[in-house]
């Protein structure tokens, strides 16, 4: 026969089944979302920074011909 207790009590068990599923697919896209969002490599970052300079004072040729110049270290010859 029909009973509207047992009619009642169908309805909100399907309402609880509804609501977990959504619950469930919700809790999974915001977890795929965050997957994704963690996953992805960072791109490189260039760095550029000034070529360091040494503490050595500079030399400084006055000649009007030029100085001589050391190839390996890059001091003026005396």
């Amino acid at each position: 026969m029909f009973s509207p207790f047992k009619l009642v009590t169908e309805i909100i068990s399907v309402g609880f089944q509804i609501v977990f599923l959504y619950g469930l697919a919700i809790i999974l896209s915001i977890a795929f979302i965050a997957y994704m969002i963690l996953s992805t490599t960072p791109r490189d970052k260039n760095v550029y920074t000034k070529p360091t300079t040494s503490n050595s004072t500079k030399e400084v040729c006055y000649a009007i011909a030029g100085c001589k110049v050391n190839p390996d270290t890059g001091r003026l010859i005396k």
